[in-house]
């Protein structure tokens, strides 16, 4: 996590430098077949990806992630209750089948991008190994976006000197 700036209260995940940024790059271009199936026939449902993206967001608070996942969340069919829900880390609206993978998900955020070993395990035994990876590589993608759109806000708030950038709970 970045420590906060003397003088704002930026207290997000942001890149520190850019090895951090090619980094998470490089893992995701390793995943490339994985990352391009999220979005086809036979891959994880939609509705189900972005259950995932709004939890990495809502443990990262990337203002931009949420926005855009929210209108993805909606187009995918979830409701303004379960987008709610969901940005405040409820899964009382999530589909049974889908709770470890979201509780998965929200572990790996808390660990900034570093799941256990036993959570891998466990995962890729209740999912198998390539569902599990598509919800691994679901969970790195936007991990990764969270991190380039803090840094943007980090990058604001400094230019600023707090003024942009930050979220109201920052201010």
């Amino acid at each position: 996590m970045t420590p906060p700036l003397s003088g704002t209260g930026f207290r997000r995940r942001a890149y520190a430098n850019p090895r951090q940024f090619l980094r998470d790059l490089g893992q995701l271009a390793s995943r490339i077949g994985t990352v391009l199936a999220l979005s086809l026939p036979g891959g994880i449902s939609a509705g189900f990806r972005e259950r995932l993206m709004l939890v990495v967001t809502a443990v990262n608070r990337c203002r931009h992630c949420a926005y855009g996942h929210e209108i993805m969340a909606r187009r995918a069919g979830l409701s303004g209750t379960e987008i709610a829900a969901l940005l405040a880390l409820d899964l009382a609206h999530c589909p049974e089948h889908e709770l470890p993978a979201l509780r998965h998900a929200i572990h790996f955020a808390e660990r900034d991008g570093q799941a256990s070993p036993e959570a891998m395990a466990l995962l890729e035994a209740t999912y198998g190994a390539a569902t599990a990876r598509q919800i691994g590589t679901a969970c790195l993608l936007i991990q990764a976006g969270n991190r380039v759109g803090n840094t943007w806000d980090l990058l604001l708030s400094r230019l600023s000197r707090g003024r942009l950038g930050l979220l109201p709970e920052e201010r």
